[in-house]
């Protein structure tokens, strides 16, 4: 009787030990929270940037920028963006122009593969902030400068190739609340002269 209670019971430990490597294995580690800092460059098109997307790569109308995020348990977080783009609407002999962006979003993304080492989170985002287009037509004394409140909303694609280094595609549409005026006249194409365009970029992940 003794040796079959021991037999049981062994049989029981070995149960107990082989559902707990089991389960181990299969449960995942408790989400951390991690920032991130991304430095990135790009192209603006569509809307009032004038250009398609391919046009706006072969005439180098670049716009570049950096990113500061946070992200609380892998999933949902927060970011502050500035862009700047030296040549929005395109450069002439009579005058240049420009446009900055400063924008603070909301992120909601999953990270397949965990938050360390390899990995890749799709993501979603979206928040509002300012958009100011600058810009001189024949005289510097015909110039617009006008800070406008905006909104934007995307998503894109992170990959690490380890814990703290890894790349980011992203796409995102940019669009003022009000219209932008120049000489009374507004400048926007549509809605009725509210500032659109979109924007594509790729950047460097330093996660911490």
């Amino acid at each position: 009787m003794l040796s079959s209670w021991t037999r049981n019971h062994r049989s029981s430990l070995w149960g107990i030990l082989v559902l707990s490597v089991f389960l181990t294995g299969v449960t995942p580690g408790v989400a951390r929270a991690d920032g991130f800092f991304i430095p990135f460059v790009g192209w603006n098109f569509g809307g009032d940037s004038g250009t398609e997307f391919g046009d706006a790569v072969d005439t180098n109308r670049l716009n570049w920028g950096v990113s500061l995020g946070w992200m609380g348990g892998g999933v949902i977080g927060v970011e502050g963006e500035f862009s700047y783009s030296p040549d929005f609407f395109g450069e002439t002999d009579t005058g240049s122009s420009s446009l900055w962006t400063a924008m603070g979003n909301v992120l909601v993304g999953v990270p397949f593969g965990g938050q360390t080492g390899f990995g890749i989170r799709p993501y979603g985002a979206a928040g509002i902030g300012a958009v100011k287009p600058n810009g001189d037509a024949f005289s510097t004394a015909l110039s617009f400068t006008d800070t406008k409140v905006g909104w934007n909303f995307g998503g894109g694609v992170m990959m690490f190739f380890g814990t703290h280094v890894g790349i980011r595609g992203d796409l995102r549409y940019f669009r003022t609340f009000d219209a932008i005026e120049f000489l009374g006249i507004d400048i926007g194409d549509d809605d009725p002269g509210k500032l659109d365009f979109t924007r594509g970029s790729v950047g460097l992940i330093l996660r911490f």
